[in-house]
């Protein structure tokens, strides 16, 4: 069976909109939101994603998970979707490339747990960045003031960072657990 097929098999599309559906109830009910902060557990899933099947799972359930958010959400469909729904799917990528990385040097990263909370909070970092920089373009679009943004960068990129540690912590266990019942067998 070739690598794609193996991939992309009816278990794995499963598993993905599995954590896509889960990405768009957690942004939804457990979150806190007001202009100046967010904190929901929507990375938990890409996250999930990202360790059991690899980057392109994980950066794919970012960004259905998040264009789907958008959509629904209070934003609806706009010209500016696209540069919201990108940074989730670094978070995705980052994780995976951690997990694939580790995957090959003989140690899923999930038993590496300096490596693991490391690869998150780079991932969280960046999609952080990502984010920010989608501000900045859509103030470029909109010629609104991006500066107004600059004092909450450094709140933002706590949020972010304490966001990635409080995930991590409950996805290792939740990957040992999920690898332990048998219910990821067909993933690697």
């Amino acid at each position: 069976m070739t690598a794609n097929k193996k991939r992309f098999n009816i278990y794995t599309i499963c598993m993905i909109a599995l954590l896509t559906a889960m990405v768009v109830l957690l942004k939804r009910t457990i979150a806190i939101e007001t202009p100046y902060f967010k904190f929901n557990f929507a990375s938990l899933p890409i996250m999930l994603a990202a360790m059991l099947f690899g980057p392109v799972e994980g950066m794919i359930v970012g960004l259905l998970g998040e264009f789907i958010a958008q959509i629904t959400g209070p934003y609806g469909l706009a010209p500016t979707t696209v540069l919201y729904v990108a940074p989730a799917a670094i978070r995705g990528v980052v994780v995976g490339m951690g997990a694939l990385w580790c995957r090959r040097t003989g140690r899923r990263m999930e038993s590496r747990p300096v490596t693991c909370y490391a690869v998150c909070i780079a991932g969280a970092v960046l999609t952080t960045l990502g984010n920010t920089v989608s501000i900045w373009l859509e103030s470029v679009m909109y010629h609104t003031e991006f500066m107004v943004h600059i004092p909450f960068l450094p709140g933002r990129f706590a949020t972010g960072i304490a966001t990635a540690v409080i995930m991590t912590t409950v996805c290792i266990p939740l990957v040992h657990a999920l690898r332990r019942s048998g219910v990821v067998k067909y993933a690697d």
